[in-house]
């Protein structure tokens, strides 16, 4: 199965509440009483948000964190990438890394544009269209019309 691990999706819960916030500063505790998070957790999303530059924090009484840019400009492909690292369906799908049996392989070099329609899909659906579902339908009619729809139902 492929799918994004918790500390992923979690992430995606922070930045909502922190889109939600505004401009107004959360600290750890509010971010944990609004999400249902613990603690741990939180500070381990904080931390991974913070290094990749969706969230910005502030240190001090005054301090607490809040989103970095506004939740249209923050690409679930960033997000991801925070805590999942570049995306690769397969190690196939990266340029750097080489399987067993990749010299043998007749379908090694397919997974790459695999990977990068995967990329492409995050990279245009923003936080803002997670937190709409009716701008969700959209991309899913943009991405894939009815009439294939229809094709991949009666293969044969």
């Amino acid at each position: 199965m492929l799918k994004i691990s918790k500390l992923t999706d979690y992430g995606v819960v922070v930045l909502n509440e922190l889109a939600q916030a505004g401009g107004v500063k959360l600290s750890t505790d509010d971010i944990a009483c609004k999400t249902g998070l613990a603690m741990p957790t939180v500070r381990k999303v904080m931390k991974a948000l913070v290094d990749s530059g969706l969230v910005l924090a502030q240190r001090g009484a005054r301090g607490g964190y809040r989103i970095a840019r506004a939740p249209g400009q923050i690409r679930m492909l960033d997000v991801v990438q925070a805590f999942e690292g570049p995306v690769a369906v397969t190690e196939c799908a990266t340029d750097d890394t080489l399987c067993d049996i990749t010299d043998s392989c007749s379908l090694a070099s397919n997974w790459g544009g695999i990977n990068q329609l995967i990329t492409q899909v995050l990279s245009r659906v923003t936080l803002e269209d997670i937190r709409q579902p009716e701008r969700q339908l959209r991309l899913v009619r943009e991405a894939v019309p009815l009439t294939s729809l229809i094709e991949l139902v009666n293969l044969p």
